[in-house]
């Protein structure tokens, strides 16, 4: 699969915080793609800004940070700073990194960040200048761009929020009709034309550190879910050995693994922080999650496995799972061993409503599920026959990743 492929399954999951900003980030990556094009950059530079456009806000783990963005002007740096150093660690997005990290610095401002580079400042304001133009773009289906109305919003932050340079490329680039181009595009069909030396191919390892980066973006919400799908992911490679599983589903299952509550993204802080038990809505809304995920990776070419094993995290053996309430067979193995690791960490974790559980009445509870067919017997066998091992693995792994979120969310004091 190729790079943009996998990002835009982040990017599509990111914008189901809120159905007002649904397309929201693929829209910008296009839009500061388009502009960079437009006043000549290089290739690999515009690539840098598509990317960049995808993954602007992934550092605003709160609901309310992220809808917060969506205001015209805006001098917060906090989820900007996050972003950036979620993806300095990757090579992939290295230079993305800069320019998401200055995406909120006006163009003549004083409180622009002391430790940018001035390139990475220039480019995250074309950055910021495309941010701000999906947000004037039409919300609902059917509304015409109003050309006018956007350019003049921003005509009027020229020379104070915006490089005029970068101002004058959009008065050009509004003449071609790509606004409206892209305010009638399905944001999921919506692609930038990268050529294939910026939008590298991944192997395999390259899936799993990506991965990786994703389920930090979708368990740093809050410290209660910080380490769940680093403990789901140890778990399952431990069981998925146990079980002497083949090469390909063990990697399928390590993707999935890490992205399993990819849909948890368009699922309320409230609601994952509530310390009692849920309402019916309320659950209806959480239960989504597993559609939610899988709907945003099987638009990926090369993911289509990882998707279906996210799509089927919460079924059960007896029919009683969600969201299709498949039966028996119809459950692969990996989909079962991710089911049964999912219990397994989700158990053992502190949550806002309880302590984690002790580990005999994990296994109890696992057994008793497996007695009435929703969990895989022999799953459940090899969980218990290996219960310590397991727990140290899965304790180990979630030690690491509460370290990696005491480190992002700890050292960002002013």
């Amino acid at each position: 699969m190729r790079l943009f492929d996998m990002v835009g399954c982040l990017s599509s999951a990111m914008d189901l915080v809120s159905p007002e900003v649904a397309g929201h980030h693929i829209r910008v990556g296009a839009v500061a793609f388009k502009l960079g094009e437009t006043v000549g950059l290089p290739g690999q530079r515009c690539a840098d800004l598509a990317l960049a456009g995808m993954l602007h806000d992934m550092g605003a783990f709160a609901l309310k940070d992220r809808l917060s963005t969506l205001a015209f002007e805006s001098d917060d740096q906090t989820h900007p700073e996050i972003g950036y150093r979620l993806l300095l660690s990757y090579p992939e997005f290295a230079s993305a990194a800069g320019l998401v990290r200055s995406h909120h610095a006006a163009w003549n401002n004083d409180s622009r960040p002391k430790t940018v580079f001035l390139p990475d400042l220039e480019l995250g304001n074309l950055l910021c200048l495309a941010d701000r133009v999906e947000t004037l773009l039409p919300r609902s289906p059917g509304e015409s761009v109003d050309r006018d109305f956007i350019l003049a919003r921003i005509r009027s932050g020229t020379g104070r929020m915006f490089n005029p340079w970068w101002v004058d490329a959009l008065e050009e680039l509004v003449d071609t009709g790509f606004l409206e181009q892209v305010s009638e595009s399905d944001a999921i069909d919506l692609r930038m034309t990268i050529p294939d030396e910026n939008n590298p191919l991944l192997g395999g390892k390259d899936v799993s550190r990506l991965a990786r980066l994703f389920s930090q973006v979708i368990d740093f919400r809050c410290r209660f879910t910080a380490t769940h799908s680093r403990g789901v992911s140890a778990t399952s490679m431990a069981i998925a050995h146990e079980l002497r599983m083949s090469g390909d589903n063990r990697d399928a299952l390590e993707v999935a693994s890490e992205l399993h509550d990819l849909g948890k993204l368009g699922v309320p802080n409230e609601i994952i922080m509530k310390p009692a038990a849920l309402d019916e809505k309320e659950t209806a809304t959480m239960q989504r999650h597993a559609e939610h995920g899988y709907n945003a990776l099987s638009a990926a070419p090369g993911l289509e496995e990882v998707a279906e094993l996210v799509g089927q995290h919460h079924e059960r053996l007896d029919g009683t799972g969600y969201p299709h309430g498949l039966k028996g067979a119809r459950i692969g193995l990996a989909s079962r061993v991710l089911a049964v690791s999912d219990v397994f960490t989700a158990m053992g974790e502190d949550r806002p409503y309880r302590a984690g559980i002790e580990l005999h009445k994990i296994v109890e509870s696992l057994q008793e599920l497996a007695d009435r067919k929703a969990l895989d017997p022999d799953v459940v066998s090899t969980v218990s026959a290996r219960r310590h091992d397991l727990d140290g693995i899965r304790r180990h792994a979630q030690a690491q990743a509460l370290k990696d979120f005491d480190h992002f969310s700890g050292t960002l004091a002013p």
